[in-house]
C-alpha cells in the first residue's frame, strides 16, 4: 500500500512530462524557425551537413536544399526532426498517457485485492491474491507480447517475475515496517 501511495502521482507526473515535452518541442520550432529567417544560409548549409552524413555529395542534396528552402514549411520540419532529432507531439498524448496510467493503476491494484473482498479468512485470501495476481501478470505479459511482437510466452513469464519481485519488496517492505 505504501508504494502505491508513493507511485499514485505517475500518472500527474507523466501528464506533465508530455506537457513539458511540447512545450520543448514548441520552443525549439520557434528557435528554429527565427533562424531559418535570419541566417537561412547557415540553415542550408546544416542541411548538407546533415545529408553527408548518410553518404550523398553536394550535388546529389543540392537540389533537396534547395526545394526546402523554396517550402519554409517542410524546411522547418526537417530541421526540426534531422537536425534536432524531435517529433511533433500528440496534443492528445498528455491526457491520454495520464489517463492509461490511472487506469492502469486501478486495475493493477484491483486484482490483488479482489479475493479479500471475497474470502474471509486472510491467510486463504492471500494465498489466493497470489494466484490470481500471478495468472493475471502471465495473461498481461503474454497480451503485452502479441502487441510488441515479441514471443508472447517469454513477455508474459518476464512480465510475472517483475511483478512477483516487486510484490516481494512491497510485502517486504510493510512487515519491515510492521516490525517497528
Amino acid at each position: 500500500m505504501i508504494l502505491d501511495f508513493c507511485s499514485s502521482p505517475a500518472p500527474c507526473g507523466r501528464y506533465l512530462a508530455a506537457q513539458s515535452e511540447a512545450d520543448h518541442y514548441k520552443r525549439e520550432m520557434k528557435r528554429e524557425q527565427e533562424e531559418i529567417i535570419t541566417v537561412p544560409d547557415t540553415e542550408a548549409a546544416e542541411i548538407g551537413e546533415i545529408m553527408s552524413q548518410y553518404g550523398l555529395e553536394p550535388h546529389e542534396y543540392g537540389p533537396v536544399v534547395d526545394g526546402l528552402r523554396r517550402n519554409p514549411q517542410a524546411w522547418l520540419n526537417f530541421m526540426m526532426r534531422f537536425e534536432l532529432g524531435l517529433e511533433k507531439p500528440d496534443p492528445k498524448r498528455a491526457l491520454q498517457s495520464a489517463c492509461t496510467i490511472a487506469l492502469s493503476y486501478v486495475i493493477g491494484g484491483l486484482v490483488p485485492l479482489l479475493p479479500y473482498m471475497f474470502i474471509s479468512t486472510a491467510q486463504n485470501a492471500m494465498l489466493t491474491s497470489v494466484g490470481v495476481t500471478l495468472v493475471a501478470l502471465l495473461f498481461f505479459g503474454y497480451i503485452k507480447g502479441r502487441f510488441t511482437g515479441n514471443r508472447p510466452f517469454t513477455s508474459a513469464v518476464q512480465t510475472a517475475i517483475i511483478g512477483a519481485l516487486a510484490s516481494a519488496a512491497a510485502y517486504g517492505m510493510a512487515k519491515a515496517v510492521q516490525a517497528r
